[in-house]
């Protein structure tokens, strides 16, 4: 099973910066809210240095019950797109960013 970096990591961080416990806890919470009614609403959020998170709609669907093999409609429902930028993909992948200055 992969590592997770979950909201306890990110207050561990802010603390490490200098940051107060409650403070940095009431500082995730805010930012969690506000990009949470930001997708809700319908905007994309673009992180520079992260990636892009954009609310799609997926269409309707037919599929079928793999056991009975009856058909089966699948609602349209809302999902969360995310793309990462060049610089996330880049440091994923272990290459080095040529432009950077050395």
């Amino acid at each position: 099973m992969k590592e997770k970096f979950v909201r306890k990591d990110l207050l561990e961080v802010l603390a490490a910066a200098g940051m107060e416990s409650h403070k940095a806890r009431k500082l995730i919470d805010l930012i969690i809210e506000a990009m949470s009614a930001a997708l809700a609403a319908g905007k994309v959020i673009e992180l520079r240095g992260l990636g892009t998170l954009e609310p799609r709609e997926r269409k309707a669907q037919k599929r079928h019950d793999p056991r009975t093999l009856a058909p089966v409609t699948v609602p349209a429902r809302k999902v969360i797109f995310f793309r990462a930028c060049g610089k996330l993909k880049k440091a994923l992948n272990g290459e080095t960013d040529q432009n950077e200055p050395r």
